[in-house]
């Protein structure tokens, strides 16, 4: 016969069941709750991410990334936020206007591949970010962040808002990749900024970036010198919409015939859209041999020439127009589209349907 458990050790025992049942419940009811939304769903879903879903829904690409399986980290700039990056001097009003690989690079700057909580952002931690370069991202010692932007110690708003594939921390300003900020803070405001940023006008960006390299190499003024420089100056601007109707690309013409093609189209003045009248004659920055320079002929509209592209003021910049009969001129190489298209510190641009090649 077995013998009977002692009354006591079996209430013991009970009470020893209840705690252990007690304790594991409760640690049920304090974890964390496993994430539901990806970094994607998280900007979406959040109230204040609206500017920065706005824009990532240009590049697909950056969506897919932020919705896709991994371990990521997403610095996601408020409304406020992009509101003030708009409010700098000299930056254009409407973000959407800028030239699009700039502002993909922008972005782009705020995604990590891998995960970064707050526990892992130390002072003096470095971040490579997925902008072009891999350029990185400095924790301050208070645990701001270093970027290219002009704020140099952007604040962490919300901290670990975690998703399936990853985290989102809220921040306070936009952040700027640091070969960015040193490129466009000293042209916001200028015609360089106007023309290397605007997104109508990426193709001549591209011819002046060639233009510049071919400069350098050879002693000689930049462009973006002259364009971003003190000295008032108008430039008759092609967009990408006169380059594409010619098939034009940036692989078309050598850093050398750019540096030509576009100095022809800066007059090393003021040219108001009053002064653009038949007879007119305006020297333009191109040079052959340090002492010649380019000459630009206007032509107003008349019946013979009605306006095509523009407001039928035309433009000839190698001197080939036949003179001899002003009702029939012939060989205009661009139209006036736009006068005062950008008014900036430096000088005008007037938007021109044609090229003004000196060649």
């Amino acid at each position: 016969m077995k013998n009977a458990m002692n009354p006591l050790k079996v209430l013991a025992l009970f009470s020893l069941v209840l705690i252990i049942g007690f304790t594991s419940s409760c640690g049920e009811d304090d974890s964390e709750p496993a994430p539901t939304e990806t970094i994607m769903e998280i900007v979406k879903n959040t109230d204040g991410l609206d500017s920065l879903e706005k824009y990532l829904e240009f590049y697909p690409d950056l969506v897919a990334t932020l919705g896709a399986e991994g371990d990521f980290t997403l610095f996601a700039p408020t409304n406020s936020a992009f509101a003030g990056l708009l409010a700098t001097d000299g930056f254009p009003q409407d973000i959407t206007l800028i030239n699009p690989d700039i502002i993909k690079n922008v972005l782009a700057y705020h995604l990590i591949a891998t995960r970064y909580e707050s526990s892992d952002l130390t002072a003096g931690t470095t971040i490579s970010t997925q902008s072009a370069g891999s350029e990185e991202i400095v924790v301050n010692d208070d645990g701001t962040l270093l970027t290219g932007s002009s704020t140099s110690d952007i604040l962490i708003l919300d901290e670990d808002m975690k998703a399936t594939n990853g985290v989102v921390h809220t921040v306070a300003s936009v952040l700027i990749p640091p070969s960015v900020g040193a490129s466009l803070t000293p042209i916001l405001g200028t015609n360089a900024g106007t023309l290397l940023l605007g997104s109508n006008f990426t193709i001549l960006a591209e011819g002046i970036a060639l233009a510049d390299a071919f400069a350098s190499e050879n002693s000689l003024t930049t462009l973006t010198s002259i364009l971003a420089g003190t000295t008032k100056h108008t430039v008759f601007a092609p967009t990408n919409a006169t380059f594409d109707a010619g098939s034009i690309t940036a692989a078309s013409f050598t850093g050398q015939q750019w540096y030509g093609i576009i100095a022809n189209h800066v007059v090393m003045s003021e040219v108001t859209p009053d002064q653009l009248t038949t007879g007119e004659s305006f020297n333009t920055a191109y040079t052959a041999d340090g002492t010649t320079y380019g000459s630009l002929l206007v032509f107003n509209n008349t019946d013979a020439i009605p306006a095509q592209n523009g407001i039928g003021i035309y433009l000839d910049g190698n001197g080939d127009v036949d003179l001899t009969d002003q009702t029939t001129y012939t060989n205009f190489d661009a139209e006036v589209a736009l006068p005062n298209a950008a008014e900036n510190d430096n000088g005008t641009i007037h938007v021109i349907a044609g090229v003004l090649s000196p060649m």
